[in-house]
């Protein structure tokens, strides 16, 4: 009954792609593409484990993925669904703890430090959690228990499908120091390349590699990142956004990605997917927050606050690629892409410039929210005005 703390990193399986096959048995046991339209220079959002197989990971081009799997089911994703069943799964998480932490759509940390009155072991509530939304709403979660949210998203992510994976108290370095380099979230395709290169191919030779050789091989970022995380210290990758007054979502890429046209493509999903839950909580905000994470661990990030309110998904949008341009350095990989809305309100505040605005501000909006509500009543894709990907020649 010990009082040290305990998270759960909840994430859930193939999300889009089991959303389309629970929504249609026909297609269970096939692999499953969810993306952009196939033809364009749209990208895999996820797809089923059985499209994995085929070498299929999420922010791969459509195109690829064709070459790849011919005989794939290559599906047009549907936010509106998917938003839905998220909050039927965040409900039953917020049953198991008054702190759930809403990452992205499909993932989510759990405070459960001192539940062990009302739910017993750690373990045992984890199957019980798993269980519940298995039974209410008809898909699977894979779960991590540790004494940070660092090693509990790593241990999520170990058995899945389905999976649950425990860290016990104290045995955190063990644990860290058990895993392949692959398994250490937040190592980029190219950083692990640079690794093996220099010689160190296993955590082993991580461990025993001096700090300064660690730099040189990797820079400074990597390097401090690295031993900090193997010696079962919680870099703080995942603080400060339980706030009620920001929401926020992001993407961590199975391959880093050095396009801009792709990085774009990602941003409009997130930015569509932020919206949803803008619009069904009726909040406001004026406040963007944009977040990158290059494949060598350095961390960068930027916000601006616009005079008027964010109306739309369009809208949106185009306010994260502005920060986008000015953030990214061109050509460097990406390991994880994200957004935040700050200072979020349940109410607009009169600021100086809506007494100026015509109404179409808000006309927009009202639309939008009609035609999101439309979308969750009939179970149809959300019509959108035009693809909001900047074409060459565009300012």
């Amino acid at each position: 009954m010990s009082s040290h703390p305990v998270y759960f990193h909840v994430d859930l399986d193939a999300f889009f792609a089991a959303v389309e096959q629970l929504d249609n048995p026909s297609y269970r046991g096939l692999p499953v593409i969810v993306g952009g339209e196939v033809g364009k220079r749209g990208v895999v959002s996820t797809c089923s484990y059985e499209a994995r197989k085929y070498g299929i990971h999420s922010a791969m081009p459509m195109a690829r993925a064709v070459q790849l799997c011919p005989s794939g089911i290559y599906l047009r994703g549907r936010m509106h669904r998917y938003h839905e069943k998220s909050q039927e799964v965040m409900t039953v998480f917020s049953r198991f703890s008054p702190v759930v932490q809403q990452m992205s759509v499909d993932e989510a940390f759990l405070d459960m430090t001192g539940t062990y009155r009302l739910f017993g072991p750690a373990k045992e509530t984890a199957q019980l959690l798993k269980d519940c939304v298995r039974k209410e709403t008809g898909l699977t979660v894979s779960v991590g228990v540790a004494s940070n949210k660092y090693i509990a998203k790593i241990a999520s992510g170990l058995s899945k499908p389905d999976g649950l994976v425990t860290v016990r108290d104290g045995d955190e370095r063990a644990f860290m120091e058990s895993l392949r380099v692959k398994d250490l979230w937040g190592i980029g395709e190219k950083t692990r390349e640079r690794l093996a290169a220099a010689g160190v191919k296993t955590v082993p030779d991580i461990v025993d590699c001096p700090p300064k050789v660690l730099s040189l091989i990797i820079g400074p970022s990597g390097s401090d990142f690295l031993k900090t995380v193997l010696s079962g210290v919680d870099p703080g990758l995942f603080e400060g956004e339980v706030s009620s007054r920001s929401i926020s979502t992001e993407r961590t890429f199975e391959t880093d990605i050095e396009s801009m046209s792709d990085l774009e493509t990602v941003l409009l999903e997130l930015s569509q997917e932020l919206m949803f839950r803008l619009l069904d909580e009726n909040l406001h905000s004026r406040t963007v927050h944009l977040k990158i994470r290059y494949s060598d661990f350095t961390t960068v990030s930027i916000q601006e606050t616009g005079e008027q309110h964010i109306n739309d998904s369009e809208d949106l949008f185009k306010r994260a690629r502005k920060l986008l341009g000015k953030k990214y350095i061109a050509g460097q990989a990406v390991r994880l892409l994200g957004i935040g809305l700050q200072k979020v309100c349940d109410t607009r505040d009169n600021e100086q410039m809506d007494l100026f605005d015509d109404g179409t501000n808000e006309k927009k909006r009202k639309v939008e929210k009609a035609l999101h509500s439309l979308a969750v009543k009939r179970g149809k894709r959300m019509v959108t005005r035009a693809r909001l990907i900047r074409k060459p020649g565009d300012e």
